[in-house]
């Protein structure tokens, strides 16, 4: 999966950052507002990576539901810094 990811584009300093939380897409940081870019860098790197892949499957995989969720995190900083969060 790695050499799959590195062939996506994803950097030894990304590797060191999903080892952070343990490749667990339950755990995915929320970006600060400087990251956006780097995490939505990632997930288009994820999605590339499982993009051969029926659309089941990506939510199968490790890389969809990583990129999933880091999606879903980036959403989230978006709307709040657009004051469109509900909380």
């Amino acid at each position: 999966m790695r050499e799959r990811l590195r062939e996506a584009g994803l950097t030894a300093e990304d590797f060191a950052w999903f080892d952070s939380f343990g490749w667990d897409d339950a755990r995915v940081p929320a970006p600060g507002s400087m990251e956006v870019s780097a995490f939505r860098r990632r997930e288009s790197a994820l999605n590339a990576a499982v993009a051969s892949l029926s659309y089941s499957e990506r939510g199968a995989s490790l890389e969809g539901r990583l990129a999933a969720a880091i999606g879903a995190r980036c959403a989230d900083a978006e709307d709040r810094a657009s004051g469109d969060d509900e909380t």
